[in-house]
């Protein structure tokens, strides 16, 4: 059972009752809102959620308003824009602000679903590669005894291990034996200088992270250091906070850097097991649907709202409505009776036996014209016996 905590905003009770029943069946804990303003609330108030599906048209706050203020208090929350009006404006503005993604209606379940598993695979292969897990290895390279001791005492008191050399042909030897992740050389060195050094390295490890430091700053020097692939030019005298800076800057690119054939691997087996999964659906799906569309009686599911979920093609052709017109709508609405096995005391007894046959209902057209018909029908449940819904079966 999943224990990410999911937050849907949209001000349409069909749809927050939809992705709340779908993510719920997945495992989430999900709470839904049809205010922007009462969302916005939950998170000012600290309720810790791990993913926010948000729809962009709503009144007062709008879904891209909600985006870049939830953005702004949490970095890492997970926010998936859901619309029924795409637009490229909105595409390029969710993207920017960093929405995992964008999910125009009317909503596929599965693929929201899919959205949802994928965000979270994705953050937690980024906060696994975030942080490092040990301190760098660093080798200081200069001629002057008074930097080497000045650069590893300020090194040493952060808790970095740091190893000294005194030229450049030491410190390529050392190199050589030793793994170290960042190099910081001092440019002007008699026998081997800093550019020369920094060369050697990167032939050896390309990823080795060098920062020149020299106390002869020059324009031409700065930029033969970044074209030959130092990291950082810095100048002496050496201060503290700037070297340190340096290297948990550097750090941190070099440690994604490392990382990024083994997060690029995880990925693609990530993608294509998504893949495979999806194809699998889909073709389920396609079967499902060819069978569901095939079918010479009337085939309509509701959920356990009584609203629409799913209707077949001959019940759209017998009534002359369009898809789109019936989903999410509510099923008493093409009878003409005021109560059916849909819902009220018939529906109670349907609970009771599981099901019902040869129960009359009149069906109202788009049109107005009334159709005499035949139902049975059964419940729908999920794994704990719950009640999800009703599948109806109709006949002339």
């Amino acid at each position: 059972m999943a224990n990410e905590r999911i937050l849907v905003i949209d001000d349409e009770e069909i749809i927050c009752n939809l992705l709340k029943d779908t993510l719920t069946d997945e495992g989430y804990q999900v709470e839904a809102v049809t205010s922007s303003t009462e969302g916005l609330g939950k998170l000012v108030r600290g309720e810790p959620f791990d993913i926010v599906i948000t729809d962009i048209r709503m009144p007062k706050k709008d879904g891209m308003q909600v985006l870049r203020e939830a953005k702004e208090r949490i970095p890492d929350l997970i926010i998936i824009i859901i619309t029924g009006y795409p637009s490229i404006e909105t595409i390029r503005e969710s993207s920017a602000c960093n929405a995992f993604d964008y999910i125009t209606k009317p909503l596929d379940p599965d693929v929201v679903s899919d959205c949802v598993k994928r965000s979270l695979s994705t953050r937690k292969l980024s906060r696994e590669l975030k942080v490092p897990e040990k301190p760098p290895s660093i080798l200081v390279v200069d001629d002057m005894q008074s930097a080497l001791f000045l650069s590893e005492g300020i090194l040493q008191d952060e808790g970095y291990h740091a190893e000294i050399a005194q030229n450049g042909q030491d410190a390529l030897a050392l190199f050589k034996q030793k793994h170290f992740d960042i190099v910081i050389a001092d440019l002007h060195m008699p026998g081997m200088d800093g550019i020369e050094l920094l060369n050697n390295i990167k032939k050896i490890n390309i990823k080795t992270l060098v920062i020149i430091m020299t106390a002869r700053p020059g324009i031409d020097s700065a930029i033969e250091a970044f074209r030959h692939g130092a990291y950082d030019y810095i100048t002496k005298p050496i201060d503290a906070d700037t070297i340190i800076n340096t290297i948990q800057r550097g750090y941190e690119k070099y440690h994604l850097e490392l990382n990024a054939d083994k997060l690029l691997k995880r990925l693609q087996d990530l993608r294509q097991q998504m893949m495979n999964e999806n194809a699998t659906l889909l073709r389920e799906k396609e079967l499902a649907n060819s069978v569901f569309n095939a079918a010479p009686d009337i085939i309509i599911s509701t959920d356990e709202h009584g609203n629409i979920r799913a209707i077949n093609t001959v019940a759209l052709e017998l009534l002359g409505y369009k898809n789109d017109e019936l989903l999410g709508k509510p099923v008493h609405n093409i009878f003409d009776e005021k109560k059916n096995f849909f819902k009220g005391a018939d529906y109670e007894k349907m609970v009771k036996e599981g099901r019902i046959y040869n129960y009359p209902l009149t069906c109202t057209t788009s049109k107005g014209n009334k159709i005499k018909t035949i139902w049975s029908g059964a419940l729908l449940v999920d794994k704990e016996k719950v009640v999800k819904g009703i599948v109806g079966i109709g006949r002339k």
